[in-house]
């Protein structure tokens, strides 16, 4: 099979990952017929038009956003798998998905792998470039966390959940109209977040039911009377479902002007503009992952943490 592997080797930054040399050699070993790319390249347009069946990604959410979005964009997009060896820190696209557990148990598993349908969204409104995301779109505290915790260079999934506890404690509620499918309502949130897939920033599964090949979108708002209840869960997300409010639909508009926004994991430096709609791209992905995952109810692959007293 023809493959065209995306490599982070720092992804995760715990020296763990495998260098490229040893990845290829397994891979290769395996039947995959691999070309590497730089995926810190700028043109992944021209990169995604040579021929190949599989595009494998192994690194962090970041890479693995950034090369799904470019392939929903690309032709042929429903005729192409993707892959994803999780080497990050978060990994929340492939928990949600189904997680490989290294680059071996792909290597030995490709052949027999499951298949799973992964919709790309696209955030636009008038004066805003349309943007495809795999993760979420955050207005408000949690899109100032995420920020933070960037300037401030705290690192892994503890820390980052220490930062959004510290940035929602002191979090001002502000005043959003949330439009969906068809449906509007004004809410007064110290956030909302419109995730597609269940887990959001520090492997927070903030939307337990989300599919991220059903084609809907999960809104979640909290407002000012949730706040010490959502101080409480950061402190162990994985003993409870989290205390948020939730609708889903499939077509969103969240009207909060100028409110902290954030696309995944970027910030966005002008801040959300007056009206940004929400939709899913035309064509999904087929995502390969291990058989056992589509058996795994959906909480189980969307957080590997265990509930400690």
């Amino acid at each position: 099979m023809k493959t065209i592997l995306f490599h982070n080797p720092s992804a995760g930054g715990d020296g763990d990952a495998p260098s490229q040399e040893d990845l290829l050699a397994m891979l290769r070993r395996s039947g995959l017929e691999v070309s590497p790319q730089d995926n810190r390249t700028e043109d992944l347009s021209r990169v995604l038009a040579e021929p190949a069946e599989l595009v494998l990604v192994a690194g962090g959410d970041g890479t693995v956003g950034r090369i799904a979005t470019a392939m929903a964009a690309a032709p042929g997009a429903a005729d192409r798998l993707l892959a994803v060896l999780p080497l990050g820190t978060a990994n929340n696209l492939s928990r949600a998905l189904g997680s490989w557990p290294g680059p071996g148990h792909f290597a030995e598993g490709w052949p027999e792998a499951a298949r799973r349908s992964l919709n790309v969204a696209v955030a636009e409104a008038e004066g805003f470039p349309a943007r495809r995301f795999v993760e979420s779109v955050g207005f408000g505290a949690f899109a100032r966390a995420v920020e933070h915790a960037d300037e401030t260079g705290e690192q892994g999934v503890d820390a980052g959940r220490a930062v959004f506890r510290r940035i929602l404690s002191g979090a001002l509620p502000g005043h959003a109209r949330i439009i969906v499918d068809g449906v509007a309502e004004t809410v007064e949130t110290l956030l909302v977040e419109v995730m597609n897939v269940a887990l959001f920033g520090p492997n927070l599964v903030l939307a337990p039911q989300a599919d991220p090949g059903d084609g809907m979108l999960d809104v979640v708002t909290l407002h000012p009377d949730q706040r010490h209840a959502m101080l409480d869960w950061l402190r162990a997300p994985a003993c409870g479902e989290p205390p948020v409010t939730l609708q889903r639909g499939r077509n969103v508009v969240v009207e909060w002007a100028g409110a902290p926004l954030r696309l995944d994991d970027t910030p966005q430096e002008q801040g959300a503009p007056p009206a940004l709609a929400f939709r899913m791209a035309e064509e999904a992905l087929t995502v390969l992952v291990p058989p056992e995952c589509l058996s795994a109810p959906q909480g189980a692959r969307a957080t590997a943490e265990t509930c400690k007293a």
